[in-house]
């Protein structure tokens, strides 16, 4: 049985088996009419049966009822004839005719409508005198017989005797032609049960279920008068009774409905079922066998096609193995090389006929071989696992090559090692590279480190003497000097920032590229860092006689978090590039949010200024790029401080486009994707004002190698009831502080026989009150300052330094100091 429904299953949608399926449609489709055929004869022949039974009562009915109503009309005509009839012969001759008429319960005579004679007398004899035309229950009837000259059938009624009948009233006429007149009536009672008996309508012996309409003979339009009203719907056997006047109505269905199936049924679908067997099961074999016919045929060239492509398969890989650049080595299970390619030959120069029945090992193995790794080739074999690594070998001729080889182990059933397939490759020209690349890379890490080396020497040697000239112009400016000599002070500090300006912009570059620069995030008010960026270039754009004007969008956070700095170097370059290339017209900042971030914040810089061809647009952001030369020569400028801008703006996580025309203006708009602000006290921007209270009456040490710089700050502190004492190095400043006991120290980092950081380590050494040191130094790497920090300095002030720069940094320090000295005596 399960072998039958796997080939059932297996039979679905095959085409061989279509003859199967078409049987089996035929003998369901013949099984299904079959069936409709004989349930249609069954319930033609029950029809049949309920028609012709239901006609023998129909007969019956009418036959029985006419019967009665011709032998109470006999009456009538007697009547008729003698009206002078007394109730003895009245009662004689009713008994008489109606002596077999059970169902015949009394006739009643009325002249006049006034009952005078009965039959049977004494069962009746209380009607006499009852005047229809006064009773009215009985007077409409009456009347309406009298009236229409004819017989009028009422009922079934329920009677006052009890039980229910039929009510027959015929009219008495006296007379002929115009001398005809009504005299009376006689009234006659039909017992409905003794009728229904008679006519085979009720009785034990029933098939049918009856139900008879038409009261008072008024035929299908009348009420149920018997039988149940579901019959009706039932599609019953319907049949017209029809009486002297009037008629009812029959329907008649079998005893408890029409059978839902025919009786022989089951021995019908066991037949054809039978015989859908002998059709179907030898069609279904002989289609199985055609299948199994076709797939052994199909499973056969399918094979010869494998066979032929396993062929072909074999002569390609043949020829590929034969022809490959990479050694191809196959050794048996012992290790025994058993065939090798030409490849193989041409690395190793031994032939094939040389190699065979010789291990790898035995053939390329030599002094300088690693045993770890031929050790690890033998066990990773052994247990049946792939591996792959470099390895010394020798060739035939003893020059050394290195092999990257694949060692692939063929496993038989029982899981043993039958053969290894050995793929190599000669890698002595990439080891060889490989090592050149990594001299090559300590080269460029050489250089790089010597790039940096040289930036932080020449940030150095630049800014020391920039510190003197820039010092001294600034003294020499608020000296009260001539406006001749005054301008030409200014000359110098303008030429002198400018040229700072150009130094800060290459060792920015410089820390961008090689990443170490870092951004410093706080919390800062973001309309006060914008108004302070374009504070700086309103001067500017004033004289130049152009407007510059700030805007804000609405429902910009107040507070944001970012580098502060960094964002205002960017506002300053980008605002300042737009009032220098802007010569008349305006200049407009416009700063907006983005829709879904509050915190993604575009400034919009837009001028209507020189304007940029389609190529300047393309190259504005690369580094010492300008407009054209005419613009350098007109403009001045280096050309990387849109390329650190753009750098700085991607490091806040935004970006700088540009939308220009020549002659039109441009419009620079930078986009930063700020931080919610997370409540850290905000970074002053400015300098403080200086206490210069508690520098009073302060002993100074400073160590400084330029004679220049020396004696810069000792202008600078010229005027304070400061003491000052000089070093030249590190070395003299160790010894004076231990011997003066100062209460700071200013500290070079860059001095002879010893630097500003070794001399704090060897100060924070000594036996005394410890000193706040301040570093001063010409470097302005992110790293000098945390040296400076780590070594025990406790300020740190970037060269070139101003003079209130100075002053609020020693006396910030002081205080600091002291407060900690305060809080350790407590």
């Amino acid at each position: 049985m399960p072998k039958l429904v796997r080939a059932l299953v297996q039979a679905v949608g095959n085409r061989t088996y279509l003859p199967t399926w078409i049987a089996l449609l035929v003998v369901i489709t013949a099984l299904l009419f079959a069936e409709a055929q004989n349930r249609t004869i069954h319930m033609q022949r029950v029809r049949a049966d309920v028609l012709n039974e239901a006609g023998l009562i129909r007969s019956r009915l009418e036959g029985y009822l006419n019967a009665d109503i011709q032998l109470v009309k006999g009456l009538v005509a007697v009547l008729t004839a003698h009206p002078e009839m007394t109730q003895d012969r009245f009662s004689e001759i009713a008994s008489y005719a109606i002596e077999n008429k059970s169902e015949i319960l009394n006739i009643a005579v009325a002249p006049n409508l006034v009952v005078e004679m009965v039959h049977p007398y004494e069962a009746n004899k209380a009607v006499l005198g009852l005047d229809y035309k006064e009773n009215d229950a009985q007077r409409e009837a009456a009347l309406r017989m009298r009236d229409s000259g004819e017989m009028v059938l009422a009922g079934p009624v329920n009677l006052v005797q009890g039980g229910i009948g039929f009510i027959g009233r015929f009219p008495i006429f006296v007379g002929h032609g115009a001398e005809r007149q009504f005299w009376g009536m006689v009234s006659a009672v039909i017992d409905a049960a003794a009728l229904y008996r008679a006519a085979g309508v009720i009785g034990e012996e029933m098939t049918l279920d009856i139900a008879l309409t038409g009261r008072d003979g008024t035929g299908g339009q009348g009420g149920l008068f018997f039988g149940d009203a579901e019959i009706y719907t039932q599609q019953p056997i319907m049949m017209d009774i029809a009486l002297p006047t009037g008629g009812w109505q029959m329907a008649a269905i079998p005893k408890g409905g029409w059978p839902e199936q025919p009786p022989n049924l089951l021995q019908l679908r066991l037949i054809l079922i039978v015989a859908g067997i002998l059709i179907v099961v030898p069609t279904f074999i002989a289609s199985h066998l055609s299948a199994i016919r076709r797939r052994t045929i199909r499973t056969l060239r399918k094979r010869e096609q494998e066979l032929e492509h396993k062929q072909v398969e074999l002569e390609q890989l043949s020829t590929v193995a034969q022809n490959a650049s990479d050694s191809i080595v196959l050794t048996d299970a012992n290790a025994q090389i058993i065939w090798a390619n030409e490849a193989f030959s041409r690395m190793t120069s031994y032939t094939l006929a040389e190699a065979m029945g010789k291990s790898p090992a035995q053939l390329l193995n030599g002094p300088e071989t690693d045993m770890d790794t031929v050790r690890a080739i033998a066990e990773h074999l052994k247990q049946g696992k792939r591996y792959r690594t470099e390895i010394l070998n020798y060739t035939k001729t003893g020059e050394m090559i290195w092999v990257d080889t694949h060692l692939v182990p063929v496993l038989d059933d029982a899981g043993d090692v039958r053969m290894v397939i050995g793929i190599e490759r000669d890698v002595t020209q990439s080891k060889r590279h490989a090592a050149e690349l990594a001299e090559a890379k300590r080269a460029a890490e050489q250089a790089d480190r010597a790039k940096s080396e040289f930036l932080a020497n020449m940030s150095h040697e630049i800014r020391t003497p920039m510190n003197g000239i820039i010092g001294m112009s600034d003294l020499l400016a608020e000296a009260d000097l001539p406006s001749e000599e005054q301008q030409q002070v200014e000359i110098i500090r303008t030429s002198s920032k400018a040229l700072l300006k150009i130094i800060n912009d290459i060792l920015d570059l410089s820390r961008l590229e090689s990443g170490k620069l870092t951004l410093s995030e706080i919390d800062f008010d973001l309309e006060q860092c914008i108004e302070s960026a374009v504070d700086v270039l309103r001067p500017v754009a004033r004289e130049k006689g152009l407007k510059l004007n700030v805007t804000y969008g609405d429902n910009l956070p107040q507070q944001v978090r970012a580098d502060d700095g960094r964002l205002r170097q960017v506002l300053v370059n980008l605002i300042g590039n737009a009032v220098k290339f802007t010569a008349k017209g305006r200049v407009d900042v416009r700063v907006l949010r983005s829709v879904g971030d509050p915190y993604n914040i575009t400034v919009d810089v837009e001028d209507t200024g020189i304007g940029l061809t389609r190529e300047q647009r393309d190259n504005i952001f690369e580094r010492f790029s300008q407009a054209d030369a005419a613009t350098t020569r007109a403009f001045g400028g280096t050309g990387l401080g849109l390329t650190i801008s753009r750098y700085l703006a991607e490091q806040m996580g935004g970006g700088i486009v540009v939308h220009s025309a020549h002659g039109q203006g441009s419009c620079f708009s930078l986009q930063v994707q700020f931080k919610a602000a997370i409540g850290e006290r905000e970074r002053p921007d400015g300098v403080e004002v200086a206490d210069l209270a508690r520098l009073q009456g302060r002993r100074v040490l400073l160590a400084e190698d330029n004679r220049t710089n020396r004696l810069l700050i000792r202008k600078y502190l010229s005027g304070l009831a400061i003491e000052l004492i000089e070093a030249q190095n590190g070395v003299e400043a160790i010894d004076l502080c231990a011997a003066y006991d100062p209460d700071l120290v200013l500290m070079d980092m860059s001095m002879p026989e010893m630097d500003g950081i070794s001399a704090t380590r060897a100060i924070r050494t000594l036996s005394i009150p410890q000193p706040p040191i301040i570093a001063l130094t010409a470097n302005a790497y992110a790293s000098d300052r945390e040296a400076c920090l780590a070594a025990g300095m406790n300020s740190f002030l970037s060269k070139p330094i101003n003079k209130k720069q100075l002053l609020s940094c020693m006396a910030s320090v002081i205080a600091d100091s002291e407060e900690e000295r305060n809080a350790a005596s407590a």
